[in-house]
């Protein structure tokens, strides 16, 4: 135990003023000795003994009073793993987050969050005497024996990552090791950040967790080490896709930071090839998107290469990989039905496939839909009826599940069909002399967001005579003037479906003068290539990022040495036999959303686990404060010298009835 404020200490002095007022008192008289005094004398002196006894209670009250005041104004803190202690421990098991997030290091910080939490367990092994200590990372996700606390911080298994956690499932094998090993008694640290998609709150595999320990029988007790304190603001940068686009690279990158703390400008390094170039970017709000190309010089083959911030509060999320192959076409298939006007048609063909890029585009009608190609495609747009349940309909769901975009446009003709619980319902006709008109639409995200440079589109220029209105429960990008959506969105894993409401034909609307249409499918071509190019991309504890079969496994890029303990865990440019892929961080690992408190206690509802909180940037700032508990005790303390004061209440005196002289 020890105090924020240890000079108040000194008010322990005080504790002697009841004694000293005590003493005085007892000075205020004089023995004057009379003859009726010892008759008095001989009445009290079996309870003399007694009263001494009170007086020296309601003294130590008193005293003790005191004391617990000066504690709780000097705030004791208790602190480790252990707390208040509790007795012989059998076996530890260590849950360890080796997440990406957990690397970060806070100003005036010497060791990131999972050093100085191997730090501590190790201090605190020492402190517990003869345990065995199990650590469980994240990383492997089993249980491995520790032989000596000294040897944790060394060790392969607990060197960085950049790979996401499964708390839920790293407590599953600690159950596990808990059935088979069967100790006397035991304690699991869970050591994390608390980032709120590695302890995934909603899932089912916490009620059987719960359950399992209760069914155990052990005496088990779980503490969690909340490593969550984020004084410092982190920057991140992202790879969201590499393209080449003829005879450029295109990198579409990504900065965020956790606050917005007004305009800065930061170094973005790009190494290409082992050639390196740097420049500066301007960031305004919370998260920045912008563009690099990047000249190929008539390079044919595939290449890689990585894109850096300075190093911030966490290494690992301030580089960025990539990787490319050769050039190839983009296909593109349309779906429209026969009674499509040509100029709807010709209008949609034009948008999908401009001529300026290598994008390839083909036409059919609904009855030849089974002839898309979904393992070449990028983009689907549907400009007919919604297919019904059957081969298509999965076949199209299975597309976009794999990362593909499929746009739908209206109809002519009425259908009950949905798809992704999205549908169409009767088409509507602005009254005369109106129009409808979109009055607001997400700048920042979808296909109508603003351009890299910051500039907006003209969607308020939009007006419709006929629409479409769009049924279902999607999210809205775009609505018109009445509040219906103009725009909707729905992610079906890691593809997205697009409703619009109208059509870029002169009797439904002007979307073919703004070219709002253009840009849309534009964009949603270029979020579906991403599918294809998906193959240069992994991710870092994911099947993605190991080798397949008898690939060999060989690190290119010059930013950081991988650990060869560590395959498909670290961010990097590899090359697995022929192939060469760029591993990165999972994107939640960027995500600022962490576990509430009430969310702790949901999870863990039951299990009587107990919280420490890291306080500061220190290797030693996980501690309680624990002044309440002294004001309790001075509460106490004072009650018990109150009652203790009371005088004992004294019968009333019964006089007896006086004799009746006799008549």
């Amino acid at each position: 135990m020890n105090f924020v404020q240890p000079l108040l200490l000194w008010g322990l002095l005080g504790v002697s003023i009841p004694i000293i007022i005590h003493l005085l008192n007892r000075r205020r008289f004089r023995t004057v000795k009379w003859g009726a005094m010892q008759f008095l004398l001989k009445a009290t002196r079996e309870s003399r003994g007694q009263k001494r006894l009170k007086h020296i209670l309601i003294l130590l009250m008193r005293a003790l009073a005191i004391a617990a005041l000066v504690f709780a104004v000097s705030r004791p803190r208790v602190g480790g793993f252990l707390g208040w202690g509790g007795g012989r421990v059998d076996t530890i098991i260590l849950v360890l987050d080796r997440s990406a997030s957990m690397e970060r290091t806070e100003p005036g910080a010497r060791q990131s969050k999972r050093e100085s939490v191997l730090e501590r367990v190790a201090r605190a092994m020492d402190d517990i005497g003869e345990a065995r200590l199990v650590l469980i990372d994240s990383a492997t996700g089993s249980a491995h024996e520790v032989p000596s606390p000294e040897v944790l911080p060394g060790l392969s298994l607990t060197a960085p990552t950049d790979a996401s956690a499964d708390v839920p499932g790293m407590l599953a094998a600690a159950l596990d090791y808990l059935r088979q090993a069967k100790p006397a008694r035991s304690e699991i640290w869970i050591a994390s950040d608390l980032q709120r998609h590695d302890w995934a709150p909603a899932d089912s595999r916490w009620d059987a967790f719960r359950a399992s320990l209760e069914e155990l029988g052990l005496d088990t007790r779980l503490r969690v080490l909340a490593l969550n304190d984020r004084p410092g603001n982190d920057f991140a940068i992202r790879v969201h896709s590499a393209r080449r686009d003829n005879a450029d690279l295109v990198l579409d990158l990504e900065i965020t930071r956790e606050n917005d703390e007004g305009p800065v400008e930061k170094p973005v390094t790009i190494s290409h090839l082992g050639a390196r170039s740097a420049g500066l970017v301007e960031l305004a709000g919370q998260s920045l998107r912008f563009r690099k190309r990047l000249p190929l010089e008539g390079r044919q083959a595939g290449g890689h290469g990585w894109v850096s911030l300075p190093d911030l509060s966490n290494q690992r999320n301030n580089v960025a990989y990539y990787a490319y192959g050769p050039e190839t076409a983009v296909y593109a298939y349309l779906v429209a039905d026969p009674s499509t006007s040509p100029e709807s048609l010709a209008s949609i063909e034009k948008a999908v496939a401009p001529g300026a890029a290598k994008q390839e585009l083909t036409t059919l009608d609904p009855q030849r839909a089974h002839l898309i190609d979904f393992d070449l495609a990028s983009l689907v747009v549907w400009k007919a009826p919604i297919p019904s349940p059957g081969p298509v309909a999965s076949q199209l769901l299975a597309f976009v599940r794999s990362g593909g975009v499929c746009v739908f446009l209206p109809p002519e003709a009425d259908g009950a069909a949905t798809f992704g619980g999205i549908g169409w319902d009767s088409v509507e006709q602005a009254e005369e002399g109106r129009y409808f008109i979109v009055k607001e639409w997400s700048r920042a995200d979808g296909p109508l967001r603003d351009a890299a440079d910051g500039t907006s589109l003209p969607v308020q220029r939009l007006r419709a005579i006929l629409r479409r209105p769009i049924n279902g429960d999607p999210a809205v990008l775009a609505r018109w003037d009445d509040g219906t959506p103009f725009l909707a969105r729905r992610i079906i894993d890691r593809g997205t479906i697009l409703f619009l409401a109208t059509l870029p034909d002169y009797a439904w609307s002007n979307l073919e003068q703004t070219a709002l249409h253009l840009v849309v499918l534009q964009r949603a071509f270029e979020a579906g290539s991403r599918r294809l190019g998906a193959g240069f991309f992994g991710v870092a504890g994911e099947p993605s990022a190991l080798p397949r079969g008898n690939e060999v496994l060989t690190r290119l890029d010059t930013y950081e040495t991988a650990p060869a303990a560590n395959p498909g865990y670290l961010a990097g440019a590899y090359r697995f036999g022929d192939r060469t892929v760029a591993v990165n961080r999972p994107p939640d690992e960027d995500s600022l959303e962490f576990l509430a408190p009430s969310d702790l206690q949901v999870v863990l509802e039951g299990t009587g686990y107990t919280l420490l909180e890291e306080a500061g940037a220190s290797t030693d700032s996980f501690w309680r404060e624990i002044w309440r508990t002294f004001l309790m005790a001075m509460l106490v303390f004072l009650i018990v010298e109150a009652v203790l004061c009371l005088q004992r209440r004294r019968p009333a005196p019964v006089s007896e009835p006086a004799a009746q002289p006799a008549t």
